[in-house]
């Protein structure tokens, strides 16, 4: 017999980008392609963000989600559905832009159109990012399990998954 795991207290909107293995991710992501790819350039640090973005992205999109609809009057209590279109969007953008050219172009758009606060300051905001498409990343989507853990825990049970354990 399994237990279920109840988050601790209720959920905020966005408090998934306050736990933990997010914060983790975004720290090995900044300082995997701010520092370790320049001082050790290869496989594992090449892999090293694609897994902390995996791991990020999803909670991410799905804390901005919360966020918007908290601002709108529209508060909702956490959802599998929205969890799971954030992890299949993130994973599908990726995909798209690991093996077709017109998705790697416009994730660089994209990408350089989100980082414009820190390339205003150097001048080059804007600009497109450069990203290298390269499909063996695809094998880093595993680490969307690890958002899919992370964003399960601060859903409610449902009643469906209670009397599973009666």
């Amino acid at each position: 017999m399994s237990a279920i795991v109840y988050p601790l207290r209720p959920s905020t909107p966005g408090d998934a980008m306050l736990h933990p293995v997010a914060i983790a991710a975004v720290a090995v992501l900044i300082a995997n392609d701010h520092v370790l790819k320049d001082r050790w350039p290869g496989m594992v640090t090449g892999k090293l963000s694609d897994v902390a973005g995996f791991v990020f992205f999803p909670l991410l999109l799905l804390s901005l989600v919360e966020v918007a609809q908290a601002l709108a009057g529209r508060l909702q209590p956490p959802s599998r559905r929205l969890l799971t279109t954030c992890i299949l969007l993130t994973g599908g953008i990726f995909a798209a832009a690991e093996l077709f050219p017109v998705g790697d172009h416009l994730l660089e758009v994209v990408f350089g159109w989100l980082r414009w606060p820190i390339g205003a300051l150097r001048g080059a905001a804007g600009r497109p990012g450069v990203l290298t498409q390269d499909p063996a990343d695809l094998f880093a989507l595993p680490a969307l399990l690890i958002a899919w853990v992370v964003g399960r825990r601060r859903m409610p049970p449902t009643l469906d998954a209670a009397n599973r354990n009666i």
